[in-house]
């Protein structure tokens, strides 16, 4: 068994990779096995290195990420369709988004040893004009917003929050729905939308719970069309939307389950896969024929909480 530890030094305000590495080693004195510890240097830096190491040997394959959804999102890239390869993510960014499926279980995740310890799931992927999601996929407003926030973060004295509102106040001016030509699963379901979203797992830009009940096995992708509303209307829109209260306003939030979406953009739009940025007025977005092996917590669920 080899396990390699990734650690992205850029990931969240508060990493720090010499005490990170120090840890690893203190927790490893305890394990057998060959061990790596690798930081990351620049984007896909991580994807790159776990694809490298397993090519490299078909010897079972352990990969920790230090980071947050970007960086599991590259781990995924890198690791996706190889069966001997497993990951997982020791949570060190602002959002760390797709742990919180895990619930009450999501703080086991901090702790190396749980990890070291932990039982392997099988998970579906989107796959995304060749890239690939583990999480949530979306399209239109949202996605607008959630890529410029990047931008705003750069202004001095704004913090996360209000480059929220900053970028959210800038894209409701730039325009809150558009045309697109849209099919699903083979209907043809073309017209004027606010946002798309896929879904694989449940949470995303922090507080998005769009589909409560998506679950990451389950060999299927949640859809949610949400139709087009004036700048009036938009903020109880996204409200609806973001609290997974969908399936009541079938009017204006379409909720689907399927294997497939295609939407075709009047000029190149911008879509975010996990957080990443993707531009294209041609999207493709379907369930992958690769899967992720993903470490986890013994005894840790994702399944939905009651209500």
């Amino acid at each position: 068994m080899r396990h390699l530890f990734i650690i992205n030094p850029a990931a969240g305000k508060h990493t720090d990779p010499e005490q990170l590495s120090q840890a690893i080693r203190q927790v490893m004195k305890e394990y057998t096995g060959r061990y790596a510890i690798r930081l990351t240097t620049h984007r896909h830096h991580a994807e790159n290195m776990i694809r490298t190491a397993a090519e490299n040997s078909q010897e079972p394959l352990r990969v920790y990420v230090f980071g947050g959804d970007g960086t599991l999102n590259e781990a995924v890239n890198g690791a996706a369709g190889q069966d001997h390869v497993a990951i997982t993510v020791c949570p060190q960014g602002s959002g760390n988004d797709f742990l919180k499926i895990f619930g009450k279980d999501q703080a086991r995740f901090s702790n190396l040893a749980e990890l070291l310890d932990g039982d392997v799931a099988t998970f579906d992927l989107i796959e995304c004009n060749n890239r690939l999601a583990l999480n949530i996929c979306s399209l239109g407003l949202d996605a607008r917003v959630g890529v410029e926030m990047t931008d705003f973060k750069r202004l001095p004295l704004v913090n996360g929050s209000m480059s929220y509102i900053l970028s959210l106040i800038s894209n409701v001016v730039e325009g809150t729905r558009d045309h697109y030509e849209v099919e699903l699963d083979g209907e043809r379901l073309d017209g004027c939308y606010t946002l798309f979203a896929v879904c694989n797992g449940r949470w995303y830009g922090g507080s998005f719970c769009p589909d409560p009940t998506a679950m990451p096995d389950d060999g299927k992708l949640s859809f949610l069309l949400v139709k087009g509303v004036g700048r009036l209307k938009v903020a109880s829109l996204v409200q609806k939307y973001a609290s997974g209260q969908g399936a009541q306003y079938p009017d204006l939030i379409r909720i689907s389950h399927g294997r497939e979406l295609r939407i075709r953009c009047r000029k190149p739009s911008v879509a975010q896969l996990d957080g990443e940025k993707l531009v294209s007025d041609l999207l493709s977005f379907r369930l992958s024929a690769k899967k992720i092996h993903f470490i986890y917590p013994k005894g840790a669920s994702w399944a939905p909480e009651p209500v």
